[in-house]
């Protein structure tokens, strides 16, 4: 450490944490190009608030910048460490740069590297592009700050991995399953811990993991500078990121906001909810995540509650669906979250039951089905994996029916699955419509979509990516010929008997396919 005495006021910008337990955002006032300096207190209380405090420059006779009650007086070589000291010298206050490499808003030299020593821009088009523009968070609630160094962090750790598909596929299940891992002591909500095995299933180099969890243990410091906004309509920034988002999605959340509809916090809340969902879709796949992916908007319909279902693509009423993160999606309707919203549905309800094709989730579902069966009468939908539970399908959904689609809530058309999956519906259950009947989905909708089957692999709740097959493949499977003109078969779902349970063949565990 040094005097301050060589310090100008590009030395100060950037993003800082104090030894008083702040995040620092220092930058330029827009009205007299003076140092703001922005605090964010990282204790989670609901009491303790920021401040934003002026930097003042040194006066003629001194070379001291000033801060509240301390002076700047000393500063390391690299300027990545500061230490402010009161006048009476009993109290001193130590900054070191959170991002190194940062100054004026910028990064400099990235000290995160992707595979095969790549830089963290796989993807460019994902990029925004924009500089750091200074602004003022203290009216944005800091859930959501947190919340947007969440969503750079992971959608940097994207850009890290790199073009390569089963990480990338990897990274979302372990997403996914945070929630359900006995790991996740000492992560959040959204992320697992650096210290969580869960890290070390990713398949990618070392120095790429220790990139990656680098990335993640910043995100304490990052709350001001990732800030999520809109960018027209059609796209929202978190950060550097851009995250393309659909006006069928917006139009639906904007019609489940539960307060006031001209509540100012609402556009940011739609923003926050659609970058959260973002974290699940591989960059390398042209379409989304397939956890919204539902069954068919006729069987959802005719049940009491959906679990597993998320506010984009619930078919029944606020109040009636439980999804990945209530704590933010309670504004658009949902009740709770698996498995603990299960205590506080009635008994003898009908339930929808579509969890995601996750290891833990179906793991923790196939345990729990027989108090379910007990309490509710289910409609539930289930792939046939190699997996542990799978010699109880049999016994545990008697005559199960074989589930042909799911429904793209989104796009608002069916999706063909490409793995056997069942659908079992308890007998107790009341008469739904059948299928083919339902004109959304039906004959009308099925006729205008060009003549192909999406066949989605992979995913949760649905699918993850989709490969394309030839009508004339699905005619042939179906019984028609070549020259039979290409028509498609309104959504159906075949009654399976016990006789043709030998004949279904299990996914293989790790292909991980849906």
């Amino acid at each position: 450490m040094v005097a301050a005495n060589r310090v100008d006021a590009l030395d100060l910008q950037g993003n800082w944490l104090d030894s008083a337990g702040h995040s620092i955002f220092v930058s330029e006032s827009l009205e007299d190009q003076t140092l703001i300096a922005v605090l964010t207190p990282l204790v989670k209380h609901p009491d303790v608030k920021g401040r934003i405090l002026r930097i003042e420059p040194p006066e003629e006779d001194s070379w001291h910048w000033r801060i509240g009650k301390a002076r700047l007086e000393y500063v390391d070589t690299q300027r990545q460490r500061l230490v402010w000291v009161t006048r009476d010298g009993l109290k001193r206050n130590v900054w070191i740069r959170s991002y190194p490499g940062y100054t004026d808003g910028a990064a400099l030299d990235s000290p995160f590297i992707g595979e095969e020593g790549a830089d963290i821009e796989a993807f460019p088009w994902l990029l925004n592009n924009s500089s750091l523009d200074p602004w003022l968070p203290l009216d944005v609630p800091r859930d959501i700050l947190y919340d947007g160094a969440r969503v750079a962090a992971l959608l940097d750790i994207r850009q890290m991995i790199g073009a390569r598909s089963e990480p990338q596929e990897r990274l979302t299940h372990i997403l996914m399953d945070h929630d359900l891992h006995p790991a996740r002591q000492g992560g959040d909500y959204l992320i697992p811990n650096i210290q969580s095995p869960l890290w070390q299933t990713l398949n990618v180099s070392e120095t790429t993991r220790q990139s990656l969890l680098q990335r993640i243990s910043q995100i304490p410091s990052d709350a001001l500078t990732q800030r999520i906004s809109w960018s027209g309509d059609s796209s929202v920034w978190v950060g550097r990121h851009k995250i393309s988002v659909r006006a069928r999605d917006v139009r639906v959340l904007e019609e489940r906001w539960v307060s006031h509809h001209k509540d100012e916090r609402k556009p940011l809340e739609i923003a926050r909810l659609l970058a959260l969902y973002s974290i699940f879709d591989n960059p390398l796949s042209h379409r989304r995540s397939g956890l919204h992916l539902g069954l068919d908007p006729v069987i959802r319909r005719n049940s009491d509650f959906e679990l597993f279902a998320s506010p984009l693509n619930a078919a029944v009423p606020n109040g009636r669906f439980s999804s990945k993160w209530p704590h933010v999606e309670w504004r658009f309707g949902s009740i709770g979250s698996y498995p603990s919203v299960l205590e506080h549905l009635p008994v003898n309800s009908v339930l929808c039951i579509n969890p995601p094709f996750t290891e833990a989730y179906l793991a923790d579902v196939m345990a729990r089905l027989p108090e379910l069966k007990l309490r509710f009468r289910l409609r539930i939908a289930v792939p046939i994996l190699e997996a542990p539970w799978r010699k109880k399908l049999q016994t545990a959904l008697p005559v199960p029916q074989i589930l042909k689609t799911y429904y793209d809530a989104t796009a608002e058309t069916p999706a063909e699955v490409l793995h056997p999956t069942l659908l079992w519906e308890d007998p107790r259950c009341p008469p739904r419509p059948s299928i083919s009947e339902e004109e959304s989905i039906g004959e009308e909708v099925l006729s205008s979509m060009q003549p192909q089957l999406a066949f989605h692999v992979g995913g949760m709740g649905g699918a993850l990516a989709a490969m394309v097959l030839p009508v004339t493949a699905v005619q042939l499977s179906q019984g028609t010929s070549k020259e039979t003109s290409p028509t498609l078969i309104p959504a159906t779902a075949t009654p399976l008997s016990l006789q043709e349970w030998p004949a279904l063949e299990p996914v293989p565990k790790s292909a991980g396919k849906r």
